[in-house]
């Protein structure tokens, strides 16, 4: 009968066992499965990228061909020349902008941080100075119970003859209330000091960043010295044509004959020396900037960059005149990824 039993127990665990392995030959085949489907969504994935790089590429290369199709015409080989130098003219005011805008941030950055840590320190060194006058008020609170309750215990130690037994049971019970005033004065200034290593230990404030009025002023800072930028380029007659290459393909502007486009190449390495050359801009943008101020509208007050129709105004007797162009409205040197926001 044991046998029996034993034979039995023995035919179940086999049992038991083949139904595991089983189970988790199946679960092993569906995670083989879900890996195998999750290998052909990102092969599929892969594929149409490939397809979109490789269609992209073959638009670069006909743009590529085209282009030295352009070059090699001797009809339109010279006009492409002048094209490509009117968009590194565009570049060349870009960088300008972008250096001055730069320059002028970290300058104001650099103002406004200082001014923010020192006010700072000085909340600082205020609130610090008002938890030492806790720490003071707290301790003197603490001597001054700390010194009842000594006066007292001293009283009671004095009357040691069977006839003050009332005079010390008296003091006694106002002991208790002396001791309980102690501690809650001694907790008192335990908080005042942890109130104090709060503010030594709180970390520094961020600088919040420059503010609106500040950045207001650079918008229009550069603004002024985009007009100015028009000004020096404008002189030599092909600002308003770098505008027009930056907004067409080459395919689509031609410059005259040989000895035309050679006239625009010279006149446009002109503008970029003039551009580049190195010159104090400081007065003129600041008379610039004085009629910006004057005239310049914001359509809310958290705005930053001011109106394109209101700086076609004019500022009023001893100001310049509004320019011939609106520097925001037509995005001279791409002025309006410059501007602080």
């Amino acid at each position: 009968m044991i046998e029996n039993w034993n034979f039995f127990r023995a035919e179940r665990s086999a049992v038991g066992s083949e139904e595991e392995r089983l189970m988790q030959l199946f679960q092993n085949r569906a995670g083989l499965k879900k890996a195998y489907a999750d290998l052909q969504d990102e092969f599929h994935l892969m594929r149409d990228r490939l397809k979109q790089q490789e269609g992209s590429t073959a638009r670069v290369q006909e743009q590529f061909d085209a282009l030295g199709e352009l070059l090699a015409d001797p009809r339109t080989g010279y006009s492409a020349l002048v094209f490509f130098q009117l968009r590194s003219l565009w570049k060349t005011c870009n960088q300008r902008l972008t250096g001055f805008a730069a320059d002028l941030s970290r300058r104001q950055e650099e103002r406004e941080s200082a001014m923010f840590r020192e006010q700072c320190a000085e909340e600082r060194a205020r609130r610090l100075a008002a938890a030492d006058e806790r720490v003071r008020e707290a301790r003197a609170a603490a001597d001054e119970s700390r010194g009842r309750l000594s006066s007292v215990e001293a009283e009671q130690a004095r009357l040691g003859a069977f006839w003050h037994y009332f005079r010390r049971r008296e003091l006694q019970r106002g002991l208790h209330a002396l001791r309980a005033e102690v501690s809650a004065a001694d907790g008192a200034v335990r908080d005042a000091l942890a109130a104090r290593e709060g503010i030594v230990d709180e970390p520094a404030e961020p600088f919040p960043g420059i503010s609106l009025a500040a950045r207001r002023t650079i918008n229009l800072a550069v603004i002024a010295y985009a007009e100015l930028l028009c000004e020096e380029v404008d002189a030599y007659g092909v600002a308003a044509k770098a505008k027009e290459a930056v907004a067409r393909r080459v395919h689509e502007m031609s410059f005259g004959a040989r000895t035309d486009c050679e006239g625009y190449m010279q006149r446009i390495q002109k503008a970029i020396a003039a551009v580049t050359a190195p010159k104090q801009v400081n007065a003129s943008v600041k008379l610039r900037l004085e009629r910006l101020r004057g005239v310049c509208d914001y359509r809310n007050p958290a705005d930053t960059v001011p109106t394109a129709d209101s700086l076609t105004a004019n500022g009023g007797a001893g100001r310049p005149a509004p320019p011939g162009w609106n520097v925001l409205a037509e995005d001279y040197w791409d002025v309006y990824s410059v501007l602080l926001r």
